[in-house]
């Protein structure tokens, strides 16, 4: 395989210092100060990041089809992750009553999840970087079960962790996707009848299989489908969106069930397919919100290797496969 950079951005105006500022100022303000402070900071970062300002134009130009409006698109998206960082000033502390508060959908949404945990495999959240994600995690805690979010931590990122350890609680919990027992950790959290939520949309360690996307080839992460293809928990595709300023709406997509019965890889694929094509609907309605400031479809980080990542991929598969029948008789001689 080919080998390529880091598919995630990174830039120095991310760090604790700012976050603390942040988190100094904004809950001091009266919240009708808010969007009018966010307004004036997207602009400041608009024209600062000029690298992320022209990778989210290439991103916005592939989704829309044309170029009209550009930068007033790409000023959104800005302006998008101002509610983003301001939400963490309120949901980590929110209790349930003012969580339901900020956000409409639920109904159909507590429907489709108790649909689903009832079949008592655990359920897999595939979500994306869009809206507000870490809303969507404190948002499941009322379905009763703990909730376990994988997550890639840059762990010399200062800023990361401060967040992660912000989001963290007795029901959310993460697992660090760089940890070499991380599958073991999050079979076992979906054998426990637990939700394990994913995000589908960025490639890490240049890993990821090619899937059209919006007319052009692009990579996903294939690791969980692979995950509920071996456990045979439900997926379900599923977006907290923005509607103004700190109010969401959810957007779920229809469960994709794996079966493992069927060919493997054409299962893995159908239930990939499923996913992008929920992340495209969403995306030409709400594509001021994704929060990806890298160029989602550059050559750059899609080479030849797809081959080799489906080996990597099967491997993976059957090392969790290996490890679940061995706690299966491990658990049976116990008894």
């Amino acid at each position: 395989m080919t080998t390529v950079g880091s598919r995630w951005y990174n830039h120095n105006h991310h760090n604790e210092r700012n976050l603390k500022i942040v988190f100094a100022i904004i809950p001091r303000l009266p919240k009708f100060f808010h969007p009018p402070v966010a307004v004036v900071t997207a602009l400041i970062f608009f024209l600062l990041l000029k690298k992320e300002r022209r990778a989210i134009k290439n991103n916005l130009r592939q989704i829309c089809g044309d170029n009209s409006w550009l930068s007033w698109k790409a000023f959104k998206v800005f302006y998008s992750f101002c509610d983003f960082i301001v939400s963490y000033c309120y949901v980590p502390s929110a209790n349930h009553v003012d969580l339901q508060s900020m956000v409409s959908g639920t109904d159909e949404a507590e429907h489709t999840l108790r649909d689903c945990l009832k079949e008592n495999k655990g359920l897999i959240i595939w979500t994306a970087h869009m809206g507000n994600w870490e809303f969507a995690s404190r948002l499941l805690e009322t379905q009763g079960r703990t909730i376990y979010v994988a997550r890639f931590v840059e762990t010399g990122n200062t800023a990361e962790m401060a967040l992660r350890r912000m989001m963290e609680n007795q029901a959310v919990q993460s697992i660090d996707l760089d940890h070499p027992f991380a599958s073991i950790q999050l079979l076992h959290a979906l054998r426990g009848d637990n939700v394990v939520a994913l995000q589908g949309d960025r490639v890490y360690h240049d890993r990821g299989i090619g899937a059209p996307f919006f007319g052009k080839e692009a990579r996903f992460p294939m690791g969980p489908f692979v995950l509920a293809y071996v456990s045979g928990a439900p997926l379900l595709p599923v977006v907290v969106i923005r509607q103004k300023w700190l109010t969401y709406r959810v957007v779920m997509g229809e469960p994709i069930r794996l079966e493992n019965m069927v060919d493997r890889e054409s299962e893995l694929n159908r239930g990939l397919l499923s996913a992008v094509h929920f992340l495209e609907v969403v995306l030409r309605k709400y594509h001021d919100q994704w929060l990806n400031f890298y160029d989602f479809w550059s050559p750059r980080v899609f080479d030849n290797g797809v081959q080799a990542q489906q080996n990597i991929e099967m491997n993976s598969g059957s090392r969790m496969r290996n490890n679940e029948k061995g706690s299966n008789q491990a658990h049976a001689d116990a008894e």
